[in-house]
């Protein structure tokens, strides 16, 4: 028989492994390690800006001494021959440039003066003074301004023959108040409030007349009502008329008795709160004090905001809180039909009658 070729078989040999190599030390590892690549940008540059050197501007004297050295140097150099002699006359150039200088030195020390006086301001927001402007002939508009206008109290009585003798409306009624008041205390915004007039003057008539003597002020104990109606005892200076001045009969009887100087303008001024029918003044305006009601007004569709404001511009006026009786026609003339008591004595009394379009006689 014959035999099989044995098959050849590959002989595979392994390799052995590379050992990894042991550092010694620890520098040397450091060493063997590989570097960090990082990269970095371009760097920013910071450009300072340079200071200013401000040169102190030299006075005139250390400039003249320095001049007066300079010259006797020369005499010197002069007298030993080694320079010809140098009057005195070719300082003065010298001198001329110094001063230039010094008034250079001195302009820039105020230019900068001025810039940081500049920024100064702009910190503080404090505005500068505005150069004067030189004006053009020619039309111009005017720009409205913004200020409130301050609503003035109407007259209504006018000016009688007090407000002239006095020259000066607020002191009569300062006059008017105290003395149809002269046994009440007052604080200065009660007093301001009633009067209803400029505010200043009002202070330097009442300074006035204190300093004369016909008013006085004084401390006193004041109520007020707190919160929750509880009650609050405070010292406060009070104004008051002074009883012992020598002329207070006589300027008494001269104030009391001032009347209405215009009455158009007061019926003017009535006729504006609506369709008036009657008015008719007592009381006060008459000189009856025993009255109960000092004006008495009949109308329809009467403004209820107008009439507020026209009774406190004649209590500022007359001085005294005033009684008024309002009604419609329909009540004014069921009443008179009826022989009301309270009407009867109003028309039969102490009265005038400004407006009657009732026609009741």
């Amino acid at each position: 028989m014959a035999k099989k070729p044995k098959k050849k078989v590959k002989k595979t040999v392994k390799k052995p492994k590379k050992k990894a190599k042991v550092l010694k030390s620890k520098k040397a590892a450091k060493r063997a390690r590989p570097k960090k690549i990082v990269r970095k940008g371009p760097k920013k540059i910071i450009r300072k800006k340079p200071k200013k050197i401000i040169k102190k501007a030299k006075p005139k004297k250390v400039i003249g001494k320095k001049i007066k050295k300079l010259v006797k140097k020369t005499r010197r150099k002069a007298a030993k021959g080694l320079i010809r002699r140098v009057p005195v006359r070719s300082a003065k150039p010298q001198l001329r440039r110094a001063r230039r200088q010094h008034a250079k030195l001195a302009a820039g020390k105020k230019k900068f003066k001025a810039k940081t006086r500049e920024k100064i301001r702009k910190i503080k927001r404090i505005k500068p003074k505005k150069k004067a402007v030189k004006r053009i002939k020619g039309p111009t508009k005017r720009k409205k301004s913004r200020k409130a206008k301050s609503a003035k109290p109407r007259v209504y009585i006018g000016k009688g023959a007090l407000e002239q003798l006095f020259e000066s409306q607020p002191k009569v009624k300062l006059l008017k108040f105290f003395f149809r008041n002269s046994k009440d205390i007052f604080q200065i915004k009660e007093i301001f409030k009633r009067l209803r007039s400029n505010v200043l003057i009002l202070r330097s008539e009442l300074n006035k007349l204190e300093n004369i003597g016909v008013i006085k002020q004084k401390k006193a104990w004041l109520v007020f009502e707190g919160k929750r109606g509880k009650s609050k005892k405070e010292k406060k200076t009070v104004y008051y008329l002074n009883p012992a001045f020598d002329f207070v009969n006589e300027l008494k009887i001269l104030i009391l008795k001032s009347t209405v100087a215009s009455k158009d303008d007061l019926v003017n001024g009535v006729r504006k709160l609506g369709n008036i029918k009657l008015f008719v003044l007592t009381g006060l305006f008459a000189g009856d004090d025993t009255a109960k009601v000092d004006l008495l007004i009949v109308g329809d569709k009467i403004n209820h905001r107008k009439l507020n404001n026209f009774i406190k511009d004649l209590e500022a006026e007359v001085g005294k809180e005033l009684n008024c009786a309002i009604m419609s026609t329909k009540e004014f003339n069921y009443r008179y039909d009826m022989y009301d008591r309270f009407v009867r004595d109003i028309l039969t009394g102490k009265s005038e009658v400004l407006i009657n379009r009732v026609n009741l006689w």
